[in-house]
């Protein structure tokens, strides 16, 4: 449960602000998903090495084990392949000339891939069948 709940916060401060990546702290991390703090660090872990997230210090360089992670005041996460086509230049409907039913297709790509997610990562009964 809490690789969904990292993953919900991930995707909403880098999605939901149409960021590719963003800073978020332990502490803020533990607040928004109120797992401990080992819990986050193994659903860190298991998302990682699922290639779900990529996670980054100051400099950009990849954390891809635990080790590189443990003690970086900074580090930066963002979603990898699956989202990678969602538009993050913050730019409205009407500024792509997107209109009526096209943005219901983004809307349902969006669910598709949402679905496609949970199913890579065994939470499929969380998502909705509609």
């Amino acid at each position: 449960m809490a690789e969904l709940k990292v993953l919900l916060v991930i995707i909403r401060q880098t999605l939901g602000w149409k960021k590719n990546c963003d800073w978020i702290s332990g502490r803020q991390m533990m607040e928004k998903t109120g797992c401990s703090n080992r819990a986050i660090n193994l659903a860190i872990d298991s998302l990682v090495k699922r290639k779900v997230i990529a996670v980054q210090d100051d400099g950009g360089n990849l954390l891809r084990e635990p080790s590189q992670r443990r003690g970086k005041p900074r580090m930066y996460f963002r979603l990898c392949e699956l989202f990678t086509h969602v538009d993050t230049q913050g730019k409205t409907n009407e500024q792509k000339g997107i209109t009526g039913s096209s943005s219901e297709k983004n809307a349902q790509d969006l669910r598709k891939l949402s679905k496609e997610l949970a199913k890579n990562i065994r939470i499929t009964n969380y998502i909705s069948t509609n």
